[in-house]
């Protein structure tokens, strides 16, 4: 299980009482909440459930009805005190997921709307989505996350600009959530220019792999996964695991796919033999996890981790072609490089 993530606790004391409902009720959380991502409530589109705000530890008010609008001016007077989520009672989790699918279709297919506020949006709907599949993979989040990615992928190939936007804006930080977002994002930008408009290749397939690629590592125990030193040798067989164990919870819901099981299985192998968990060599390992591989490299040595501070994007490319992925087919890794051009 993945921790929650901080929220402040004291925000509702410096928000302009105008910006609370008539109804404020402080509630002892009896009832499940689930942080939702400011980015993922469209301003012109009414609040699809209740919306509260957290004051203190298990404790909520209410922020906004059902059905009241919630405006770009309340985002940004919220985020100005220090808020970055809201919070919907676990119950109305389908009701909210349906209305983020439905209007990130509206986004991505809304020709008025500026590609940097489609970038926007898409990426704090992807990583809430994940934060949601990487804290408890049941099937039923998974095939929610699933629709959420849908319409992701429709704005990568409809959309250039939005998808620089995208690769700039991602967020770095040791959560496995925001991980798996960035490497999403990214390996479908990649797929997208190295197999360009090929019919043979179904980036909606690919995604779920991409996006889920490390879904293993929700059984990982975050003492292993967050250590800051190295790995002994029985923490490091846990990790390795990680592959095979994604690769199960994604069948056992019924929603794996051809290129998802090619991804999640292989995108830690090696041209060499050397990786894991099959030690498969350079003729063996498909593209689509060559893709994978490459966006997971760069993602974690452009992020902060436990054992080591980020790299600047100059820094990562260059190691990467000279010393960490050298096996790579450079034509793929020149196809990569495309991605960061101005």
């Amino acid at each position: 299980m993945m921790p929650p993530r901080a929220s402040p606790l004291a925000a509702r004391k410096s928000i302009p009482y105008k910006m609370l409902t008539h109804l404020q009720v402080d509630t002892e959380a009896e009832k499940d909440y689930r942080p939702i991502d400011l980015g993922c409530l469209h301003p012109e589109i009414s609040a699809p459930c209740d919306l509260f705000l957290q004051v203190g530890p298990r404790r909520y008010t209410l922020f906004a009805r059902k059905g009241l609008g919630f405006s770009q001016n309340h985002r940004q007077n919220l985020m100005e005190t220090g808020v970055q989520e809201l919070y919907i009672q676990e119950e109305d989790a389908p009701v909210f997921y349906r209305y983020l699918k439905d209007a990130l279709c509206q986004v991505v297919r809304n020709p008025n709307c500026p590609s940097e506020t489609k970038a926007q949006f898409v990426h704090a709907a992807c990583r809430d989505i994940m934060t949601k599949v990487y804290s408890d993979p049941r099937a039923s989040f998974i095939e929610q996350a699933l629709e959420v990615i849908r319409p992701s992928v429709d704005l990568v190939v409809r959309d250039d600009r939005a998808t620089r936007c995208m690769v700039q804006m991602t967020a770095h930080d040791v959560n496995t959530y925001t991980h798996c977002t960035n490497v999403g994002i990214f390996s479908i930008a990649l797929a997208r220019i190295f197999f360009g408009s090929s019919s043979e290749h179904d980036l909606q397939n690919m995604a779920a792999g991409f996006f889920l690629h490390d879904l293993g590592k929700c059984k990982i125990p975050l003492e292993v996964l967050n250590k800051p030193g190295p790995l002994d040798a029985d923490e490091w067989q846990t990790v390795k695991k990680h592959p095979r164990d994604g690769f199960e919870i994604l069948a056992e819901t019924g929603q794996m796919t051809d290129e998802a099981r090619i991804i999640i299985l292989q995108h830690h192998e090696k041209d060499d033999g050397s990786g894991y968990p099959n030690q498969i060599r350079a003729k063996d390992i498909h593209p689509y996890a060559r893709i994978c591989r490459i966006a997971d490299v760069y993602e974690a040595l452009t992020s902060d981790r436990p054992y080591h501070t980020r790299h600047s994007t100059y820094e990562t490319l260059k190691m990467m072609k000279e010393k960490i992925l050298a096996d790579v087919d450079q034509d793929l890794f020149g196809h990569f490089i495309k991605l960061f051009r101005v």
